[in-house]
């Protein structure tokens, strides 16, 4: 992969197809959220160990996720969160990756957001690179959020206002998003439209507990080769 000509600053997946992989495999849903998240994991290591990218964000859990899914299952969830931090805690810690969480912190447990706040705060460093979980996460959801912000400083609605009190606001916008389960989920289902308008799309036919480092390098060749053909902003 070290002979690639363009990265992108900014990657964003969409990690679908846990819960149809298991049902497929004949395992519980709780199996199919653990495959996808061994596998998200050892592309974060790969990210930020072995290539240039600067930000990486995965939408974990959308609020329509968070009203339609059983307690039960968000509560494994909501620990499985837990884990990335921990688990990734010693590699962000060496190569000064921030972890930052974009998130509507009503409806989530407080257990979660005091754990995840105190990562925030070990995990903050002087760098141009950043880890973002999506939670209790989606796009109008958060531009309405910085609305209300906005409007409690009395601040005059431009584009630069807004956005310093939006979730991803200081880091590159999107360049490249990742959806897995192409066949099942060709679309975007409301996931940073502020910050992707002028993103690649790759719909990969794999389930998140397929998408393998293997898989995701398959991509970074895809915006390789489609990169120079791109008039972004002309």
């Amino acid at each position: 992969m070290n002979n690639l000509k363009h990265y992108p600053e900014h990657v964003a997946i969409i990690p679908d197809g846990n819960r149809t992989w298991a049902k497929e495999h004949w395992f519980p849903s709780f199996s199919g959220h653990l495959e996808g998240f061994n596998r998200i994991v050892e592309i974060w290591k790969y990210i930020f160990t072995q290539t240039p990218i600067k930000v990486y964000t995965v939408w974990w859990l959308s609020t329509e996720n968070l009203k339609n899914r059983s307690q039960q299952e968000l509560d494994y969830l909501f620990e499985l969160y837990k884990k990335i931090p921990t688990d990734l805690f010693d590699m962000l810690k060496e190569n000064k990756v921030n972890f930052r969480v974009a998130w509507n912190r009503k409806g989530l447990p407080q257990h979660l957001l005091n754990f995840l706040d105190k990562k925030i705060e070990e995990l903050t460093f002087d760098t141009d690179r950043y880890m973002f979980l999506a939670i209790n996460y989606w796009w109008q959801d958060e531009i309405l959020r910085a609305m209300e912000k906005l409007c409690e400083n009395n601040e005059k609605p431009t584009k630069e206002n807004l956005e310093k009190y939006m979730d991803f606001w200081n880091v590159p916008p999107v360049q490249l998003v990742i959806r897995t389960k192409q066949k099942l989920a060709q679309r975007l289902s409301g996931f940073m439209l502020w910050w992707i308008g002028y993103a690649q799309l790759y719909f990969t036919p794999k389930y998140c507990p397929e998408l393998t480092v293997e898989e995701f390098q398959k991509a970074l060749t895809w915006y390789d080769q489609t990169a120079e053909t791109q008039n972004y902003w002309k």
